[in-house]
C-alpha cells in the first residue's frame, strides 16, 4: 500500500526532537473544499494500516495507544459528514495545525479527583467555542485562515467502575458511606467535537476512544452559533419597555434637575393641589428623588422604626442561604468541607435559612394588622377592602413582571459556560410556561414542577394570606376577645398542619440541603409537596397577626411589662429560638424517624417565631432596651426598603454565578464568605436598579392615583398609614417580602 510521502516527512522530522513537524508545500494552499474532500474520509483507515506512522509519539499530543484508538473510533461512526470531519481533525492534529490541536485539547481525556467528589470534568469550554480563532497564518504563504472544522462543545455523562467517591453531599452516601467496590460511578466530562456529529456519533466515538461508557444529552451540547444573539420579537418587546422605563427615567430626572438649577422648592412648586399632583407625577421617576428617598432616614412611626434593622438583618441571612444553595447545588471541588460543615450547629443559621423567611411573613401579619386596626379605628370599621387589593397588585406587579420578562427573553443570552445552556434554559422555559401562574399568585399550588423564579412562592403564599387576613382582623377589631381566641386557635391549627402533612407523607423534618436535591428546586420532593405551599408556612403569618394586635392594645393602653417578666420572656425566646435554628444538626448526624422528622416540623417553626414574635413586640414597645436602638440605626433603613427589589433579584444573581462557572468551586471559610457577600453585593446593586427604574416609581404613582380617588394608602406594610395630613415618608419597598 502506498504511504503518502508528507506522512513519511512528518515523522522522519519528529525523530530525536520536540521540533514541529514540516508542513509539506501541498498543504499550505488546501482550501475548504480540499479540506473537506475524500482525502479526509479514509485518513484514520490509512494510518491504522501503516503502523510505522504512529511509531513515533513526538511532535504531536497523542501518545500511540491513543493515536489508535482516536483512529478505530471514527471508522465506528455512521455519519459521513462526522467521520470526515474527525479525520479532519485527526489530520490536523497529527500537522499541528492549531485549531486542530486546540479542539483536541479542551477535550477531558482522564479525569482527575473523581474519588474526592469531583465529578464534574469540564476541559476547557471557551477554547473549544472559541477554536476558530487558533489559526497560524505566519505558517502559510497566502496569508489566509487555515480551513477548520467547526467545534461544537457537550457536557457527556462519562460512567466508570472500580472508584469509590467519597466525602460526596448526598444522603445516599451519609446514609451508606461505604460504596460498593463495583459500583459504576458517573462523571461528567468537557468534550470538544466536529458540529456535524449528532449525539449518537458522539457516543460512539467517544466511548471506543475513551474507553469508558459516554452517554450525550443534545441538550448539553453548544456551538459558537447557539451562544451568540439572536434577537425574537419578544425580546425586542421587552428591551423597547425597558428602554421606554429608562427614557422616563432620564427626563423625569432632568426635570428635577431642572427645577433644582431653578431653586424651586417645594413649598412653591406644590401651591396648589393640582400643580402639587402634577410635579408629584413628573417626579415619580426622578433618579434624584427615588435616590434620596431611598437613603433617607425613616420616621419612627408607632414605634416601627426597629422593623427595619429586622428586615434587612433577616434579608442579608437569607441571601447567603441562597448562595450556599446554589454553591452547593453547582460543581464542587472539595464536597468534603460542607459535608462536614453540615454537622456543625454553627453552619445551621446558613442550612436553616428558611426560618428568616418566616420572620419576614410574621412581619408582614404584624404589620397589616398593626395598621389596618389604626385604619378600622380611624374609619369607625368602614374600610374599602377592594382597594386595599388593588393598590398591593399594582404595587408588586410591574417590577415582578419586569424580572419575569427578563428571565423569558435576554437572560440566557448574558452568560455563557458549560451548563449555562443546560441550567438557564431551563429557567426560561419554565417562565415561558407558567409566568402568568406567577402573576395571579397561585404558583405555589399549580404546575409546580414548572415553577417560575424558585424563590416566586413566596409571593404567592404571602398574597394569599394577605387576602384572607382582612377578615380575621375585622373580627378581631368588632369584638377583641373572639378575635384573640379565633388567633389562638389560628395558632394551634397552623402548628398542627405540618406536623400531620410530614408524618402522613414521610416528609423531612425541613429542607435538607444535599448537593444532589438542591441543584433543582423546583425538582426537590421537599420543596414542591411542603416548602412552598401556604398552607405549610402559615403559622408564620398568623403569629404576625397575633403580634399585631397584642402590640396594638399595649400601645394603646399603654402596657408595661414587670422587668423580671421581661427577663423570663427573654431567656425563653432566645433558648427557644436558639433550638429552632441549631436542632436541625441532629438530622445531618445520625438517621431520623418519621415521628422525629413530623415533630421537628410541626413545632421548630412554632419556636422560632415564638422568638421572633416577642422580638418584635418587645422592640416597638420599649421592652428591648439597647437591642431596640441598635435595629433603629439609620444604615438599616435603605437596606430594609431594598428588600423587595432583593428578593426580586436575588435568582438572577444566584443563577448566573451557578451557570457560568468554568471549574468547580473550591471551598474553605474564607473563600465561602468572599462569594457569599459578593452574590450579596450584586443582588443589591441589581436591586437598586430594579427599585428605581420600576418599584419606587410605581409605588409613588399608585400612592397619588389612591389620593385621587379618595382614598388614604392602607397599603400592606406601609408605615404612614396612620398618619394624617402630608405624606412624607419614603415611598420606596416597604413590602415584607425576602
Amino acid at each position: 500500500m502506498n504511504v503518502r510521502p508528507w506522512l513519511i516527512m512528518l515523522f522522519a522530522g519528529g525523530l530525536g526532537s520536540l521540533a514541529q513537524p514540516q508542513i509539506p508545500s501541498d498543504m499550505k494552499t488546501f482550501n475548504i473544499v480540499e479540506w473537506r474532500s475524500d482525502k479526509n474520509e479514509n485518513f484514520s483507515a490509512d494510518l491504522h494500516k501503516n503502523p510505522q506512522l504512529v511509531a513515533e509519539k513526538r511532535g504531536y499530543p497523542f501518545t500511540k495507544t491513543e493515536l489508535e484508538l482516536y483512529a478505530e473510533s471514527i471508522k465506528l461512526v455512521k455519519n459521513e459528514n462526522c467521520r470526515r470531519d474527525l479525520n479532519a481533525t485527526l489530520r490536523g492534529i497529527i500537522n499541528a495545525n492549531p485549531w486542530a490541536t486546540a479542539l483536541y485539547d479542551a477535550t477531558v481525556k482522564s479525569a482527575v479527583g473523581i474519588e474526592s467528589a469531583v465529578l464534574h470534568q469540564f476541559g476547557h469550554y471557551d477554547q473549544c467555542l472559541n477554536q476558530h480563532k487558533f489559526v497560524d497564518r505566519q505558517r502559510y504563504s497566502d496569508n489566509t485562515d487555515v480551513p477548520s472544522v467547526r467545534a461544537q462543545y457537550c457536557l457527556v455523562s462519562v460512567y466508570i467502575n472500580g472508584l469509590n467517591v467519597h466525602d460526596i453531599n448526598s444522603r445516599a452516601t451519609q446514609q451508606t458511606p461505604h460504596q460498593d467496590p463495583g459500583q459504576i460511578t458517573e462523571s461528567f466530562w468537557g468534550v470538544c467535537v466536529p458540529d456535524s456529529c449528532g449525539i449518537d456519533d458522539i457516543n460512539i466515538h467517544l466511548s471506543n476512544w475513551l474507553q469508558h461508557e459516554v452517554v450525550g444529552d443534545p441538550s448539553l451540547c453548544q456551538t459558537t452559533d447557539s451562544t451568540s444573539l439572536q434577537m425574537s420579537k419578544a425580546m425586542f418587546v421587552y428591551a423597547c419597555i425597558i428602554l421606554f422605563f429608562v427614557l422616563l427615567s432620564v427626563l423625569s430626572t432632568l426635570y428635577h434637575a431642572y427645577l433644582l438649577t431653578f431653586r424651586a422648592t417645594d413649598d412653591k412648586m406644590t401651591a396648589k393641589e393640582g400643580n402639587q399632583t402634577l410635579i408629584m407625577a413628573l417626579l415619580s421617576f426622578s433618579i434624584i428623588e427615588n435616590t434620596k428617598k431611598l437613603f433617607q432616614a425613616s420616621k419612627d412611626q408607632l414605634g416601627l422604626n426597629s422593623i427595619n434593622g429586622i428586615k434587612a438583618l433577616a434579608m442579608l441571612l437569607i441571601l447567603a442561604g441562597h448562595a450556599l444553595s446554589f454553591i452547593l447545588g453547582g460543581p464542587m471541588y472539595n464536597s468534603k468541607f460542607i459535608n462536614e460543615q453540615l454537622r456543625l450547629p454553627t453552619f445551621s443559621f446558613l442550612t436553616n435559612s428558611l426560618l428568616f423567611v418566616d420572620t419576614f411573613l410574621l412581619l408582614s401579619g404584624f404589620l397589616f394588622c398593626r395598621i389596618l386596626l389604626i385604619e378600622l379605628e380611624r374609619r369607625r370599621g368602614k374600610l374599602n377592602v377592594l382597594v386595599l387589593y388593588v393598590a398591593r397588585y399594582i404595587r408588586l406587579t410591574p417590577a415582578y413582571m419586569a424580572i419575569i420578562g427578563f428571565y423569558m427573553t435576554w437572560f440566557p443570552y448574558v452568560g455563557s459556560g458549560p451548563i449555562w445552556k443546560q441550567r438557564i434554559s431551563l429557567e426560561q422555559q419554565r417562565c415561558q410556561s407558567s409566568w402568568w401562574l406567577n402573576i395571579l399568585y397561585i404558583n405555589n399550588y399549580i404546575n409546580t414542577d414548572l415553577l417560575c423564579m424558585f424563590q416566586s412562592w413566596y409571593l404567592s403564599v404571602d398574597s394569599q394570606l394577605f387576602f384572607v387576613a382582612p377578615i380575621v382582623i375585622y373580627i378581631t377589631y368588632r369584638s377583641r376577645l373572639i378575635g384573640l381566641r379565633l388567633l389562638y386557635a389560628l395558632v394551634v391549627i397552623t402548628a398542627a398542619i405540618p406536623f400531620a402533612v410530614t408524618y402522613v407523607e414521610q416528609l423531612d423534618p425541613t429542607l435538607m440541603v444535599y448537593a444532589d436535591e438542591v441543584h433543582d428546586l423546583a425538582r426537590n420532593d421537599f420543596y414542591i409537596k411542603s416548602y412552598i405551599k401556604t398552607h405549610m408556612r402559615a403559622s408564620a403569618y398568623i403569629i404576625g397577626l397575633l403580634v399585631g394586635y397584642l402590640v396594638h392594645v399595649m400601645q394603646e393602653k399603654r402596657i408595661t411589662l414587670s422587668p423580671q417578666l421581661v427577663r423570663y420572656i427573654w431567656l425563653s425566646a432566645v433558648f427557644i429560638g436558639v433550638g429552632s435554628m441549631y436542632g436541625v444538626t441532629r438530622f445531618y448526624v445520625v438517621p431520623y424517624t418519621v415521628v422525629e422528622s413530623s415533630l421537628y416540623a410541626g413545632f421548630h417553626k412554632l419556636g422560632w417565631n415564638f422568638a421572633v414574635g416577642w422580638l418584635v413586640l418587645a422592640v416597638t414597645t420599649g421592652h428591648a432596651g439597647w437591642l431596640q436602638r441598635a435595629l433603629s440605626i439609620r444604615a438599616f433603613a435603605p437596606i430594609s426598603r431594598l428588600t423587595y427589589c432583593a428578593y426580586l433579584s436575588n435568582g438572577i444573581v444566584e443563577l448566573y454565578h451557578m451557570a457560568s462557572i468554568r471549574q468547580p468551586n473550591y471551598m474553605g471559610y474564607l473563600s465561602l464568605t468572599n462569594d457569599v457577600f459578593s452574590h450579596m453585593l450584586d443582588t443589591f446593586l441589581l436591586a437598586v436598579v430594579v427599585c428605581l427604574l420600576f418599584e419606587s416609581p410605581i409605588h409613588a404613582l399608585e400612592r397619588i392615583l389612591l389620593r385621587s380617588y379618595g382614598g388614604r394608602e392602607t397599603g400592606h406594610g406601609s408605615h404612614n398609614c396612620a398618619k394624617q395630613g402630608k405624606e412624607t415618608t419614603p415611598n420606596t419597598s416597604e413590602e415584607q417580602l425576602p
